[in-house]
């Protein structure tokens, strides 16, 4: 029996539906534990190009299980949407299973969302606007409708009812007019069509698959530095994406996890409003986004780039115990003559290596970078750390160093073949 957990060590976008997917061949059952259609996995595989935003990555190999488990939020309509389109193309290939404890996201948590978003004006946070936060505010208001209710036959009666409740705070707090409850169910009772045959309980599988000395990976969605209570609150996610959250969101207990995998970018990316130290406006920030495609998967928004963080990175390690690291995105710094790389702070005239998570105090923390030579060459054909150039590896050395942990993993470009095992 092993668990395996795959940990975002950043704002999230760390690529960590490709190593999902290339780890999941070897493991009996993929969970994914936490999050909504927020997320967005980008997969490149036999020539395809597959974009998940709640499917899990091990949807592509046959004879492999798969979970929306307890503590995802299930937009009924996007994952209908995915799983219709995957049927299509003829990649249906695992067996899919929705917990039946997973929250519900409807049509008019997104209106909320949006709604929320908008009354902010400048001090909105840059959600995506896909109802994460009102689905989850809704499950801790104890009001939330979850997936077990797909099975009851007062489920459309149960999505009326909470239509009538959406419209007083719909008119009476953000001025916008009445959904009609029937229009809602409508809306949403084809999806329902394709989602109330997969779900079952997802605890009583894991647990009796780990009983049986299977072999699971855990899949997150966003990343640490979005963590609802250890990221740059209140410009983060409303779930757990650290490895808390991984056993929290899944039934699986501190005693099983075997290893924990954070992966990070060669360099740091976000979308949205917050705190970001090493972003870099100019030129460099600009090169970075083109060379590595920084687009939104969901929103399509552009994403900010910057120098590698590391006082972040390690305490990302720290947080979740990470055993190891996965580096993507390497060959985005290809052309880059030399790279800076942040291992520590300057605030109010002092140095500081641990980083303050307050959005305002590490806003004004201005990074100490050290300057490391570029490889000046073309990685993408790599395939083993003997192809990779000196300097390439003496960047992988250095943030080892720092972080102390191995980097095993080694993604050289987008294809899930071009990535480097030293596991």
């Amino acid at each position: 029996m092993s668990v395996t957990a795959v940990i975002g060590a950043q704002w999230g976008d760390e690529g960590k539906g490709k190593l999902a997917h290339i780890l999941s061949l070897d493991h009996d059952i993929i969970l994914r534990y936490q999050g909504g259609s927020n997320a967005g996995h980008t997969v490149k595989a036999g020539g395809e190009t597959f974009k998940f935003k709640l499917v899990p990555s091990g949807m592509l190999h046959a004879g492999k299980t798969c979970l929306l488990c307890d503590g995802v939020v299930v937009n009924v309509m996007t994952l209908a949407e995915e799983i219709t389109a995957l049927r299509e193309r003829g990649q249906l290939k695992g067996e899919l299973m929705i917990s039946r404890h997973a929250h519900l996201v409807l049509p008019l948590h997104c209106m909320q969302d949006v709604y929320f978003e908008e009354a902010k004006g400048k001090r909105a946070i840059g959600t995506t606007r896909r109802g994460i936060g009102p689905a989850y505010a809704d499950k801790y208001f104890r009001v939330g409708l979850r997936a077990g209710d797909m099975l009851k036959d007062d489920f459309a009666h149960r999505v009326k009812a909470m239509a009538r409740r959406k419209n007083v705070l719909f008119t009476g707090y953000y001025n916008q007019p009445e959904v009609d409850p029937d229009q809602v169910w409508a809306q949403v009772a084809p999806a329902v069509e394709v989602l109330a045959p997969l779900v079952g309980d997802t605890i009583q599988l894991v647990r009796r698959a780990i009983g049986n000395g299977a072999s699971i990976l855990c899949e997150g969605a966003q990343g640490t530095l979005l963590d609802i209570d250890y990221g740059t609150y209140p410009f983060v996610t409303s779930s757990h994406p650290v490895s808390g959250g991984a056993l929290l969101g899944t039934g699986i207990s501190w005693r099983e996890l075997s290893s924990v995998i954070g992966v990070t970018k060669a360099y740091n990316t976000r979308v949205g409003a917050g705190p970001f130290p090493t972003e870099d406006a100019g030129p460099d920030g600009e090169r970075m986004r083109e060379a590595g495609a920084e687009y939104g998967t969901v929103t399509g928004r552009p994403r900010r780039c910057g120098w590698l963080d590391l006082p972040l990175l390690r305490y990302a390690a720290q947080l979740s115990g990470f055993t190891e690291l996965a580096l993507t995105k390497t060959d985005v710094l290809d052309r880059f003559e030399e790279l800076k790389i942040c291992v520590a702070y300057e605030r109010d005239g002092r140095r500081i290596e641990w980083p303050d998570l307050d959005p305002e105090v590490l806003q004004r923390s201005e990074p100490v970078y050290e300057m490391l030579p570029g490889w000046h060459s073309d990685v993408t054909a790599a395939r083993s750390v003997d192809d990779l150039p000196t300097a390439f590896m003496d960047y992988l050395g250095f943030i080892e160093d720092y972080v102390g942990l191995p980097i095993t993993y080694i993604s050289v470009g987008a294809d899930a073949g071009a990535t480097i095992s030293r596991a």
